[in-house]
């Protein structure tokens, strides 16, 4: 099994994506999104998530609830 982002912080994997043009808009973490699928910024992936943007110093482009 290939893993090349285990040992990667979640700002190094942000930024590693940036670098290689995802669109984040595009993507989220939440275990619990609405029906809709906006995440809820409140369980562990979203808080996750959140602290890896402020981290690399980006915003994070998604809507939370």
């Amino acid at each position: 099994v290939h893993t090349p982002l285990i040992d990667s912080t979640k700002a190094e994997i942000i930024g590693r994506g940036t670098e290689l043009g995802v669109d984040f808009s595009e993507t989220h973490s939440c275990y619990a999104p609405s029906l809709q699928g906006i995440a809820c910024g409140h369980c562990d992936a979203c808080l996750l998530r959140r602290k890896g943007f402020e981290e690399a110093g980006l915003k994070d482009p998604i809507a939370y609830q």
